[in-house]
């Protein structure tokens, strides 16, 4: 009984019309909740499972040293740097400019 009075009610009721300050809060608000997307992109997250970080980490340290840095080869033929320089008869470059060799090219 109860419900057929409440519903005869809702049937008849009407929403009043919103406000134009509400619409200016609503705009406000969704603007703030959605920043634009140069601005998403320096704030924007990414989550990482940390067994699949974890993974990744371990798969770039092997490829590190299968692939490290590259050796030169010394004069004695061993694999490493060099780390001494004959400087006898130096002349600096007159427009200032350097390139580093190899040993190979060197000798």
């Amino acid at each position: 009984m109860e419900d057929d009075k409440m519903r005869a009610v809702l049937r008849a009721w009407e929403a009043p019309e919103p406000s134009p300050e509400m619409d200016v809060r609503v705009r406000a608000a969704w603007r703030a909740s959605h920043p634009p997307g140069w601005k998403r992109i320096w704030t924007a997250r990414v989550s990482v499972p940390v067994p699949a970080l974890a993974a990744l980490l371990l798969l770039a340290a092997l490829l590190l040293v299968k692939f490290g840095a590259p050796t030169a080869e010394t004069p004695s033929g061993h694999a490493g740097y060099v780390t001494q320089l004959n400087a006898t008869g130096f002349q600096p470059v007159p427009n200032g400019e350097a390139r580093v060799i190899t040993v190979k090219e060197a000798q």
